[in-house]
């Protein structure tokens, strides 16, 4: 699915198998994203490339829609699952997981595990295809535009406007530091977003999903939160080895691969 050319037009491949009229339409497609399991120890990055929202059509059917990064991983996208835009650079999603065998027990039967991942973009350039996906969102998701508070101040160390700064065709020149940054800045939010979709998903529990949009969102973001990530972002960020990541983590982190 790599051939895959074009930002503004919507593209057929491949069908999904040679009986089946079902196949795969790209709705959008923008370049210069970087994805994170978002995790207040650590935001550990998933995939790096190209972003896709795709319809996942029978005949003339939508049968669903999911995002995906490049061929590396992929997430579905529905009306009572949160997608939330922070700036024009920043946008995290939440997906609710059901206990499974793979879980060792972790999980009670029946709770749901929520996996929330960041997406920065590098989006210098990009307004007009990012306003056409702010409307793909309000079609296909629980969408929402939040705002972040730094109540405790400036960082000393994070420049948080890293991402809008930089061009998709720049990206690659300025990898390291967009990486650094990113993961930086969703470590520092991960305690707001991880508030945010738990209110979300009592809700829904309580059968309440009508009133999933009255929901606050604390963008606030402490100095002691700041000063973390301070110190978070002058470490030398390398590519995660099992032994560097908490066992939860790393479950979460198969747990979202496995939903490709």
């Amino acid at each position: 699915m790599k051939d895959v050319a074009h930002n503004n037009k919507n593209e057929a491949v491949s069908p999904l198998g040679s009986n089946s009229e079902a196949h795969e339409e790209i709705l959008i497609k923008i370049p210069g994203s970087i994805v994170h399991l978002i995790e207040k120890d650590r935001s550990v990055e998933l995939a790096c490339g190209d972003f896709f929202i795709v319809s996942l059509k029978q005949g003339e059917t939508t049968v669903a829609v999911f995002a995906r990064v490049d061929d590396d991983i992929r997430w579905p996208l529905a009306r009572d699952e949160a997608a939330v835009k922070l700036d024009e650079s920043h946008y995290f999603f939440t997906l609710r997981v059901p206990e499974n065998e793979s879980d060792g027990g972790e999980l009670n039967k029946g709770e749901v595990e929520l996996l929330n991942y960041g997406v920065s973009f590098a989006s210098k350039g990009q307004k007009g295809l990012l306003k056409k996906f702010d409307k793909i969102l309000e079609s296909y998701s629980l969408f929402s535009v939040q705002e972040v508070k730094k109540s405790g101040g400036k960082s000393k160390v994070i420049d948080w406007n890293v991402a809008k700064e930089i061009s998709p065709d720049d990206l690659e020149k300025n990898k390291e530091l967009m990486e650094k940054s990113s993961a930086a800045y969703w470590t520092v939010l991960a305690p707001n977003v991880e508030d945010y979709s738990s209110c979300i998903a009592r809700t829904i529990a309580a059968g309440s999903g009508q009133l999933i949009r009255g929901i606050l969102w604390c963008g606030d973001v402490t100095v002691d939160r700041l000063k973390w990530g301070d110190g978070f972002f002058k470490k030398r960020i390398r590519k995660s080895k099992d032994s560097d990541i908490s066992p939860g983590t790393l479950r979460r982190i198969k747990r979202f691969v496995f939903q490709r």
